[in-house]
């Protein structure tokens, strides 16, 4: 007989819990599996990104802010993709409404406040008994834990400052590229995505070397490596060639207590007169 965490066929359902605070990511999980899913466990974006692209889980839970890509671009990155568009989503978060309705990609199927363990896990377990019966893409009923919920001043200050630098982030004409600490792309403006030729979905998550030609392979990972050993801020310069057109990467580590917490790469592309080149449209 099938249960709301079989599939029909006597299969476990699979869940993917993403969050990164340390008793939720250990206690959500254990409760859900007690209740006959099958659960992965994930940190960051990245990882919940490349998770959710392996596993196809028949549910994700996912948190809005978190480390290397936050929870609604994700989201994003998942709608845009044939394969999982339909993968039904729960956003989890300390966010209130208004805070939410900041990240425009974000599109949930459901949303479920954190508080009490207790509380949080019984909404939980209402949001997937929800998506059961109703289905992804109505939300008329699947708003859980938000009443009397308390939105915090300094969440919607760092929000603001989230949006401000994300927005210069998209209109600067030279491409952007923002790398964690092992050289795999979590952020890509437009103007990167054109010089690169692909969409954005299809570069998050690729090492920056890897992209390149050959010849140029090299001397871009020795750049990195570098970087990522170097304990003070540094930068580099490299000249490739995308194409037919060169390309100067400008390179810089974001350093955090003495360690690479990141890269930041900015790609001039020029045609041969000196003006900027936009590429082609990406693919």
């Amino acid at each position: 007989m099938a249960t709301p965490s079989s599939n029909g066929k006597g299969v476990a359902k699979t869940i993917l819990f993403a969050d990164n605070d340390p008793i939720l990511s250990e206690a959500v999980p254990e409760l859900l599996k007690t209740k006959g899913y099958e659960v992965h466990s994930t940190q960051d974006g990245l990882e919940t990104l490349q998770a959710i692209r392996r596993l196809k889980p028949s549910y994700v839970i996912l948190d809005i802010v978190m480390p290397k890509i936050d929870g609604s671009r994700v989201c994003w990155l998942i709608r845009q993709d044939p394969e999982l568009k339909h993968t039904p989503i729960i956003a989890f978060s300390a966010l209130s409404p208004e805070q939410i309705r900041r990240f425009p990609e974000l599109s949930a199927d459901a949303y479920v406040a954190k508080g009490p363990l207790g509380v949080v896990a019984n909404n939980l377990l209402m949001a997937l008994k929800y998506l059961e019966e109703h289905g992804r893409g109505d939300l008329q009923g699947g708003i859980f834990g938000y009443e009397g919920f308390q939105s915090r001043r300094l969440i919607s200050e760092m929000l603001g400052l989230k949006r401000y630098w994300e927005t210069l982030f998209r209109i600067f004409e030279h491409g952007i590229l923002g790398l964690d600490e092992e050289g795999r792309i979590l952020l890509v403006n437009p103007a990167a995505s054109r010089i690169f030729e692909r969409k954005e979905g299809r570069l998050i998550g690729e090492a920056l070397p890897t992209l390149l030609a050959a010849r140029d392979q090299q001397a871009t990972q020795r750049a990195l490596d570098e970087l990522r050993k170097a304990r003070l801020p540094e930068d580099r310069h490299i000249e490739v060639t995308m194409g037919e057109l060169p390309v100067r990467l400008r390179i810089a580590n974001l350093v955090e207590d003495g360690a690479c917490a990141g890269l930041l790469v900015i790609l001039e592309s020029k045609s041969p007169r000196g003006k900027v080149q936009p590429g082609a449209a990406p693919k």
